[in-house]
């Protein structure tokens, strides 16, 4: 059954055996991959007192679908990037209207499981209790605009602010983050514009699912040559593990992720969503800020050192950003860094015990910023 927010609960671990002040960690899914890709956390659950939440966007499997009237909030997707400045204008607006909506719908499905699942509220001596939230992916798109909006959204039974203690923003790309590409060497298979469409897609997940070796530096980030070993990890699933953790259906061209996407990267949406999500209002005047409660909420980067490119790209300009802002006295949120020796970009299917502790351990387990200048 969908929740509140139109989003479907692909899977409840339960409270662990014995416990009432345990961790509840809820997982918003990515491209085409959706909850079932989180299956291997599952067993792990009871074990490391935890509480696991496996949830479906919508338009993937038990969510609600789009409406007409929403997918019309989601520009046509042209075969090359509109130059037409008003169209640009215009599309941008529609599709950060279209992430706000979504945003609300995450705030009250997070609402609703709190209330009717009974989760426990964080306990501040003892940072246990309360809701990590984690975003996968392309799931960075909701987290973003969540934080950018959620100051906005009006307090219903409870307050989520007394809920959520951390939120992950789990291996996600430059682009997603909307960091512009560099110059030399910008590859990613959905900006090839000699391929179709479909071709981009099926480039796309051979591209994602493969383990790299990179260096220290952006011209050592390996673009393009995938490792022998490990294998791809779509290479080592069943067909019954493919047909439990995928739905095409969104990501294939037409689709709703697939646009959204698109769209976003396009049209300029995603440099919005991260600043908005992680710059802090600053207070000239010495009034109370808008939403200042959320104003101290941790939001931590998790990355595989073998994902694509773009992911340690992302780490790099992110803790840059974070630090530069530390410097200039600009208010930003606190940003915490845990990188995953070894993992790709499914790094919960491959490394699940390790992923699972990137998700859990306190800030002082994280990376010291200032002294990783590289990876």
């Amino acid at each position: 059954m969908a929740t509140a927010g139109g989003l479907y609960v692909h899977h409840d671990s339960g409270a662990p055996e014995g416990r009432d002040d345990y961790t509840t960690l809820m997982f918003v899914h990515g491209y085409i991959w959706h909850g079932g890709s989180y299956s291997k956390l599952i067993p792990l659950a009871n074990a490391q007192g935890v509480r696991i939440i496996l949830l479906h966007r919508r338009d993937y499997p038990g969510a609600t679908p789009y409406t007409a009237e929403e997918r019309a909030l989601i520009p046509p997707v042209p075969d090359r990037p509109s130059t037409d400045e008003n169209e640009v204008r215009e599309g941008k607006q529609m599709l950060l209207k279209f992430m706000r909506d979504r945003a609300l719908e995450l705030y009250q499905a997070l609402e609703e499981l709190v209330v009717k699942r009974n989760i426990p509220a964080v306990s501040p001596e003892s940072q246990t209790g309360g809701i990590v939230l984690v975003g996968w992916s392309m799931a960075a798109t909701w987290l973003t605009a969540l934080l950018t909006h959620i100051a906005e959204f009006p307090i219903g039974a409870v307050n989520l602010r007394d809920y959520v203690r951390r939120i992950v923003l789990s291996d996600i790309t430059s682009c997603l983050f909307g960091y512009p590409y560099p110059k030399e060497d910008p590859y990613n298979p959905f900006a090839d514009l000699s391929l179709s469409h479909a071709e981009r897609i099926n480039a796309f997940a051979a591209w994602a699912t493969s383990y790299y070796a990179h260096g220290d530096t952006l011209d050592t980030f390996e673009r393009r040559r995938a490792l022998q070993t490990p294998t791809p990890t779509v290479q080592n699933m069943t067909p019954e593990d493919l047909a439990a953790t995928a739905h095409f259906p969104p990501g294939l061209v037409g689709g709703s992720d697939w646009a959204i996407f698109l769209g976003s990267s396009n049209l300029g949406v995603y440099p919005p969503l991260r600043e908005g999500a992680l710059y802090l209002s600053e207070d000239t005047e010495g009034k109370k800020l808008e939403g200042d409660e959320w104003r101290d909420v941790e939001v931590r980067f998790v990355w595989g050192d073998r994902s694509i490119w773009e992911v340690p790209y992302a780490a790099q300009l992110l803790r840059k950003e974070a630090d530069d802002a530390e410097k200039n006295g600009t208010p930003f949120r606190k940003i915490t860094i845990y990188r995953v020796h070894g993992a790709n970009h499914f790094a919960h299917w491959d490394y699940p015990e390790e992923t699972l502790r990137a998700y859990l351990v306190g800030p002082q387990d994280c990376e010291p910023r200032r002294q990783m200048s590289g990876l």
